[in-house]
């Protein structure tokens, strides 16, 4: 063989290296983003309507996707964790429906039953059902746990950011500036590196409000009445 073709072999050897490196590694990275994700809705305090459910699932979904598209290049050790994450989305969906379906008899049953307020659902998707009433009191939110409490947050406007009306909007505004004010109160004894995490994820939700916060219900019924 000639030195040229010998050169030429070991350019298409270390190509096609790189390439499965870098398919290894991202596959790793979907795998561990639905891990993640899936621990995240373990470890959240559960909202049982379907509208959250709804959310949930569709940010899973999407999750999964992306995992399931090179799970050929993972370990056996990766593919046993990725396996175990869907098993246990799985448990999680069967646990949501059925108390979805007593919640809702349970509604159906109660006299002058009329539709939630929306801001309560709002408040009990991104902060766990109850955690914000009427009187907005964040003292729930510690230093240990608002890196928590800002993830689910602003997982939970990301996978439903196309649904929400201009008045939903308008109210997650409300709510993401009282965590912010309880932030400051905080910080003191917040650490450095939960803090920068949180600095990340305000990034995310501001990126995400300047291009829905029109609120995508409202525009369509304005534009049908002219």
């Amino acid at each position: 063989m000639t030195k040229t073709k010998l050169l030429i072999a070991a350019a298409i050897v270390s190509i096609g290296f790189t390439a499965c490196n870098n398919e290894n590694k991202e596959a790793k990275q979907d795998a561990e983003v639905l891990n993640m994700y899936v621990d995240s809705v373990e470890n959240a305090a559960p909202v049982y309507t379907t509208e959250n459910w709804t959310a949930i699932d569709n940010g899973y979904q999407e999750r999964a996707a992306m995992a399931e598209k090179n799970m050929a290049a993972l370990s056996a050790e990766e593919k046993a964790k990725a396996e175990a994450s869907k098993a246990r989305y799985e448990a999680l969906k069967a646990k949501y429906e059925l108390a979805i379906k007593e919640q809702e008899a349970k509604n159906a049953m109660q006299p002058g039953n009329t539709a939630p307020n929306f801001r309560k659902v709002l408040r009990d998707r991104l902060f766990g059902e109850g955690k914000i009433g009427d009187d907005m009191q964040f003292k729930f939110i510690t230093a240990d746990n608002i890196l928590g409490v800002y993830q689910n947050f602003v997982d939970a406007v990301s996978d439903s950011k196309n649904n929400y009306t201009r008045e939903d909007w308008d109210e997650i505004n409300v709510l993401y500036e009282a965590l912010d004010t309880r932030k400051n109160e905080v910080e003191k004894d917040l650490k450095t590196a939960d803090n920068l995490k949180i600095a990340g994820l305000k990034i995310k939700y501001a990126s995400i409000a300047s291009t829905h916060r029109g609120g995508t219900k409202v525009k369509e019924n304005t534009d049908s009445k002219q």
